[in-house]
């Protein structure tokens, strides 16, 4: 099986969409699984109490962070009062003072520039493939404004790329070596069901990445942009998730991947013109696939390959299921990796050499445990998408 087509073998057909339904999410914040190393630590009220008491602490540093950048910034602002958006970035990027370390930043530049190439030609090969009729043909109502709102998104990824050139520029190099890149979508566009559930992973493993990229930035005018876009990509994912017909937000929380994680996810689709690995000084973690030929449901036993296994002796080996909010992973032996009840939304898929869970935390994250992956899913419960046509 391809990367690439494995990346889409877990995801539901989209069927016949006439609505955009919501449904309730069961969260799972501080699930966990009994571990050997780890005594059999579970899900309790002080591990929700303690992610809730890391999360305020992060926001209080945050509002620190975004008070000190207005500040910084203040002078940029009166100087660039009549310039463009993406001059204005580039001029904050440049100026702001900082004594923290910036060594990592213009990697974190590249890094985000090659993602968006990723997305904006993904966006402009799909709408230039599929017109109005064939999102109606596909079983929307509305066909031209399905197409008209995936075009908006198409610009928003264009912009961001435009944005973050200048602000290579503004650093004193550039991202041709990685917006360069050319890409075989081939498997992603055979249809429409099948590129809105690969736009959806798209968006969902971004935001991720970006919120990965934040913890190597030095530079905190960098870190708002940063913010900045993060959030735009988080309504774009919101927006597939409803085109997909699954729960516009499914997760109470977001997760977090470092650059080498989502290269695992992204590399495949490279085709040429670039090299990213040299361009970026990075190594994608070992791809990992799932085998399963059904869409996951809680319960389902989940079967792996990919790169990352092959020749290897997966007796010693264990999955780990990461969920947003979890104040550690689901880490179960991999001939026994069931989806557990209760596990509703998107996760990330890890395989490790050790029984200890796998920290969400990328700060604190074992990197070294890591044999395989990410790999990205969503477990979903089945779901009438026309249940609120119905009620008109």
């Amino acid at each position: 099986m391809q990367p690439s087509i494995a990346l889409l073998a877990l995801f539901p057909l989209l069927g016949s969409i006439s609505a955009s339904p919501l449904k309730a999410r069961q969260e799972v914040i501080g699930v966990s699984s009994p571990s050997a190393e780890a005594g059999g630590a579970t899900a309790t009220e002080s591990g929700v109490i303690a992610s809730s008491s890391a999360a305020t602490e992060a926001s209080t540093s945050a509002a620190d962070a975004s008070a000190t950048s207005v500040a910084e910034s203040s002078s940029v602002s009166d100087a660039s009062a009549s310039a463009s958006s993406t001059d204005s970035v580039a001029v904050a990027a440049a100026t702001a003072g900082s004594t923290a370390d910036t060594s990592n930043d213009l990697t974190v530049v590249k890094f985000a520039a090659l993602a968006e190439s990723l997305e904006k030609t993904f966006y402009e090969m799909a709408l230039s493939k599929f017109d109005a009729q064939a999102f109606t043909d596909a079983g929307f109502v509305d066909g031209q404004g399905i197409f008209d709102q995936l075009q908006v998104i198409a610009t928003d990824e264009a912009t961001h790329l435009t944005v973050l050139q200048s602000v290579a520029q503004s650093l004193g190099s550039s991202t041709s070596d990685v917006d360069s890149c050319t890409f075989n979508f081939d498997s992603a566009l055979t249809d429409v069901t099948t590129f809105l559930a690969t736009a959806r992973v798209f968006e969902f493993v971004g935001i991720d990445a970006y919120i990965g990229g934040t913890t190597l930035i030095g530079d905190k005018s960098l870190l708002v942009s940063a913010a900045e876009i993060t959030t735009v990509e988080a309504r774009h994912n919101t927006v597939l998730n409803t085109l997909n017909g699954k729960s516009s937000v499914p997760n109470a929380f977001d997760m977090v991947l470092t650059p080498q994680q989502v290269l695992s996810v992204a590399a495949p689709f490279v085709s040429g013109g670039c090299d990213p690995v040299a361009a970026l000084g990075l190594t994608p973690t070992p791809a990992l696939t799932v085998t399963n030929t059904d869409v996951p449901q809680p319960g389902t036993l989940l079967t792996f390959g990919g790169a990352g296994l092959d020749g290897k002796d997966q007796a010693g080996l264990f999955c780990n299921m990461i969920v947003g909010g979890a104040t550690e992973s689901i880490n179960l032996p991999i001939a026994e990796c069931k989806v557990p009840d209760g596990l509703d939304g998107a996760v990330h898929l890890f395989i490790t050499s050790s029984s200890t869970p796998l920290s969400p935390n990328i700060v604190i994250q074992d990197a070294t445990a890591i044999v395989a992956g990410t790999y990205g899913l969503y477990i979903e419960y089945p779901f009438d998408v026309k249940l609120l046509a119905d009620c008109k």
